[in-house]
């Protein structure tokens, strides 16, 4: 593993577990609640840190996975769908705020986003060897779960989602030290 390949994903995944933390902790209301994406939309200074952490996470993000993970593993096409799909979908919910008339067109970006997130965890699973495989697949199948109480618990949306997020970072690290 080079420094080079690492250190993008590791900033990106401190910069997102702090700076998305503090949104969801600080905004998030138990009487109603939203997504992310619905808490960061209601203020315009707080819809403006929630893009720049998406836009910068996501870069760096790209950065490891185009130029690192991609040329190393195999069939690296499936990853490179499934990183793009994560990629522009992570983009454009940034871009399309999560309010009124535009609340669909974000949850179907955001949702782009988490199926490329979850199918880059299999497909890591699937393609490293040894105790990092174990690793991807205990990730995978938690992220797995995650989706489903999202759908299945409504009040604690916004622990699912970000349990689900970190973990795709997680992922991200694991195969750069399994590469």
């Amino acid at each position: 593993m080079t420094i080079w390949a690492f250190y993008p994903a590791l900033m990106a995944t401190l910069l997102s577990v702090i700076g998305l933390s503090r949104i969801a902790f600080k905004y998030h209301d138990k009487q109603q609640p939203r997504t992310l994406s619905e808490l960061a939309a209601a203020q315009e200074p707080l819809l403006n840190r929630f893009r720049t952490i998406l836009w910068i996470c996501g870069t760096l993000f790209a950065l490891t996975v185009y130029g690192y993970i991609c040329p190393r593993i195999d069939h690296a096409a499936l990853l490179i769908t499934a990183w793009t799909l994560t990629y522009v979908g992570n983009l454009l919910a940034a871009v399309i705020p999560a309010r009124d008339k535009k609340l669909k067109l974000h949850n179907i970006c955001a949702q782009a986003m988490g199926i490329g997130m979850v199918v880059m965890t299999y497909w890591f699973w699937l393609n490293l060897h040894s105790v990092y495989a174990g690793i991807e697949a205990g990730i995978s199948l938690a992220m797995t779960l995650l989706v489903v109480l999202t759908f299945a618990d409504r009040s604690r949306y916004i622990f699912y989602e970000l349990s689900f997020i970190f973990l795709s970072h997680a992922s991200i690290l694991v195969a750069v030290f399994a590469l």
